[in-house]
């Protein structure tokens, strides 16, 4: 198994000038420890991913793609772990696409002012089904 950082991989803004983009993210928990951490943090961010398969197996390189709902990518970034914590431009929906060896899953979310974090979870199918 290789190595897992809590950092994600790389991050590709693509707004220009007047468009907000994602200010903060995090990628983590890889290990019990970790997963608490991350969970713990969870609170103080505005959105919550998880990507999983669908035998409940954690999943990690994860490129993930968050579009307002003006279709403007305020994030690109490849989650090098299976929950990624981001901190969004504001309040509003934001299409969520996830992409994992080859496939993707799209998910709407709704990120409401005091209510945080919102949450999504990706599940693909396992390996060999």
């Amino acid at each position: 198994m290789k190595p897992v950082s809590s950092v994600c991989l790389a991050l590709v803004l693509l707004a220009t000038g007047a468009a907000a983009s994602a200010q903060n993210f995090s990628c983590g928990g890889v290990g019990v420890d970790e997963q608490q951490r991350i969970k713990a943090e969870a609170g103080s961010h505005d959105l919550m991913l998880t990507f999983a398969t669908s035998t409940g197996a954690y999943m990690a390189d994860v490129a993930v793609r968050i579009q307002d709902r003006r279709g403007t990518s305020v994030l690109e970034a490849t989650c090098d772990a299976p929950i990624m914590l981001v901190d969004l431009p504001g309040p509003g929906s934001y299409r969520v696409t996830a992409t994992a060896d080859g496939a993707s899953r799209q998910s709407t979310v709704t990120v409401a002012h005091g209510k945080r974090p919102a949450r999504a979870t990706f599940i693909w199918p396992a390996s060999g089904n």
